[in-house]
């Protein structure tokens, strides 16, 4: 038996809950190299609210990823040296994934994340990105448009490269 569910969800909360805005465009493993990235908006721990669309005309990149995770653990710390090497030419947004909130922002703050970390509570970011394992990682334009997805751990040596597709002007 096959089965394809097609879902939207637009939501709108003064009750200061998980938000995300999700094209019908959007395929059921998320949206792809190409697609505009749906906007949300999360809760920092301390209370912050952050939606991507603050940083539209900046490159982001979006990692989602979980304290339980080891990849996501061997990860931070590229983040962390790309971050400072790149002052000020990108974002970094950290969606926590199914994890505990106590445990993931204890290692946030080992890890020395200056990053703004948004726990994904209800999981509709995660559904509105097609995540399903951690950690992902999507690198976003300034237009708000997908150039590289990473399904896992990006290895240190292609961060760069991933990196200049959304600070450098295109070519084309």
């Amino acid at each position: 038996m096959v089965g394809a569910i097609t879902w939207v969800a637009v939501a709108s909360n003064d009750d200061g809950s998980d938000t995300a805005v999700v094209p019908a465009a959007v395929r059921n493993g998320g949206p792809r190299v190409g697609d505009a990235a749906p906007d949300f908006t999360l809760k920092t721990f301390d209370g912050k609210t952050v939606s991507l669309s603050d940083y539209r005309g900046k490159p982001v990149v979006l990692n989602f990823w979980a304290s339980y995770c080891h990849p996501c653990r061997e990860e931070f710390p590229l983040f962390r040296e790309q971050l400072a090497a790149h002052r000020g030419e990108f974002v970094v947004l950290g969606v926590d994934y199914r994890d505990i909130d106590s445990d993931a922002r204890k290692f946030a703050e080992q890890q020395h994340a200056t990053w703004p970390i948004l726990p994904d509570s209800s999981n509709v970011v995660a559904q509105a990105y097609g995540i399903t394992a951690v950690p992902q990682t999507f690198f976003i334009k300034p237009d708000g448009t997908i150039a590289v997805r990473y399904y896992a751990q990006i290895p240190d040596d292609k961060f760069p490269g991933a990196l200049a597709k959304i600070t450098k002007p295109s070519t084309s």
